[in-house]
């Protein structure tokens, strides 16, 4: 069977895309069945406008020179979490990096389950490496009682 003048099936029935994809795999339904990591990531971030407005009405609220952090209960098995970049760190290649610091530095703590959770970055931030985060996130997380004191609490709570 042919669809467009020139372009015949290969011998295993997928097409020339699928052998010359990054992934090697055709096209999203071959594999249905499968789940994907930033699937389950999604499932841990805060997207709605409403609940933003809840953690920032109602959110305990801690600072550092380089983040703020409000935080406040869900009825969930995990936590969520929320970014917020403003412009006046700089460009959106700069939030962009903060953002993905913020993510990492976050993925390797421990914390306890079950709030909502938004971290605003500061301008300082811009400037700040990768380890200055970090311990800025773990220094608030700390004085705000998310911190868990078993290492292997996070690790199954983010993978579950």
């Amino acid at each position: 069977m042919v669809l467009w003048a020139g372009i015949e099936p290969a011998a295993d029935g997928r097409y020339s895309n699928a052998d010359s994809s990054r992934g090697g795999g055709g096209s999203p339904f071959d594999r249905a069945g499968c789940r994907t990591s930033a699937d389950v990531r999604k499932q841990l971030r805060l997207r709605k406008r409403k609940d933003f407005d809840t953690v920032f009405k109602r959110g305990q609220f801690l600072t550092s020179p380089l983040l703020v952090l409000r935080s406040v209960p869900n009825q969930l098995p995990h936590n969520r979490y929320g970014f917020v970049t403003s412009k006046r760190l700089g460009n959106a290649v700069v939030r962009n990096r903060v953002r993905r610091r913020l993510r990492e530095g976050i993925s390797s703590l421990t914390t306890h389950p079950g709030r909502d959770i938004v971290i605003s970055a500061r301008a300082l931030a811009a400037q700040a490496d990768f380890h200055q985060l970090k311990a800025a996130v773990a220094n608030l997380f700390a004085r705000a009682g998310i911190l868990s004191d078993d290492p292997n609490a996070s690790a199954k709570e983010q993978r579950s």
